[in-house]
């Protein structure tokens, strides 16, 4: 499949993801009931079914836009997608832990279990449908072209990036917006204590910035494209689909103000990360696989 696939095929591939991680949900909840866990029933109230179908017809969409551009192999597909949607609802599931307890009832145990299996089993599909190129990016190639220690400053930076920009848009988001809702519980939002919003923020930042470190290995373009692509990933897979499963439990006013901070949070992150993390193309004028050349 390509960036020419009918919209008709590529809407199938999507649904086909929903099967993928729908499966992977079953077969923790298996797992666990064999280990003794249960996933209680009201642990998800916000995730209907139809809400969870559609977020993740909608997770499939937007991986397939980047995934039909990108040359990998089916292993570099399903490392690359399965640790972007593991990570990046890792990290939205960890703030929710702490800041709406009451929504996240699952033990931990088995919420680990469930999004590990989901996202494995959602990565299958999409490295199956997009993973079918001869020639693959090279992530070796990409990590040699800077020393480990330039990659861990950027890479840190990079995290730093998201710290600034949580506290600066999310203070001005609760001070202007939401906070009245959560000094009244809404939906039962919490505010934990500032000692304790700085540790998980810090460990979400990183697990935020490794969901694309693959995806920055494996494509090439101008900065800019890098930077909107990146941006606009991390968006759409950390906070629209997301706040997709919170309809219904939180205040449609609360869920738009939400989404604009968390536009500017986790795009500017992706913006960031491009800009440091990122190898722009010699050409620069699409996204482009990593290849190495060979020598004539």
């Amino acid at each position: 499949m390509n960036a020419h696939t009918s919209p008709l095929k590529f809407f199938w591939s999507s649904v086909l993801v929903v099967l993928g991680y729908m499966t992977g949900i079953f077969v923790a909840g298996m797992i666990g009931a064999f280990f003794g866990l249960s996933m209680l029933a009201e642990a998800t109230p916000t995730s209907s079914l139809v809400q969870l179908v559609i977020g993740t017809i909608l997770l499939g969409a937007f991986i397939g836009l980047f995934a039909s551009r990108l040359s990998l192999s089916r292993g570099q597909g399903f490392l690359l997608w399965g640790s972007l949607i593991l990570f990046t609802f890792g990290s939205v599931m960890l703030e929710g832990a702490y800041f709406a307890p009451e929504l996240v009832s699952t033990p931990i145990a088995m919420l680990v279990m469930q999004q590990l299996f989901a996202a494995i089993g959602a990565a299958l599909v999409i490295a199956c449908i997009f993973g079918t190129s001869r020639k693959t990016a090279s992530w070796k190639s990409s990590l040699q072209q800077r020393p480990w220690y330039s990659w861990m400053w950027r890479f840190l930076l990079s995290a730093l990036s998201y710290l600034v920009f949580y506290f600066v848009v999310g203070g001005l988001n609760y001070q202007l917006v939401t906070k009245p809702y959560y000094e009244t519980h809404a939906g039962g939002l919490t505010v934990p204590a500032i000692d304790i919003v700085l540790v998980v923020e810090s460990i979400r930042s990183i697990l935020i910035v490794f969901s694309v470190f693959l995806f920055l290995l494996s494509i090439r373009g101008t900065r800019t494209q890098l930077m909107v692509s990146t941006g606009w990933l991390l968006f759409a897979i950390g906070g629209i689909i997301p706040l997709i499963l919170q309809i219904g439990t939180l205040p449609i006013f609360l869920l738009a103000a939400s989404a604009v901070e968390i536009f500017f949070q986790n795009f500017l992150t992706g913006v960031v990360a491009a800009s440091l993390l990122g190898l722009e193309s010699l050409s620069g004028d699409q996204l482009t696989p990593v290849v190495k050349p060979k020598m004539p």
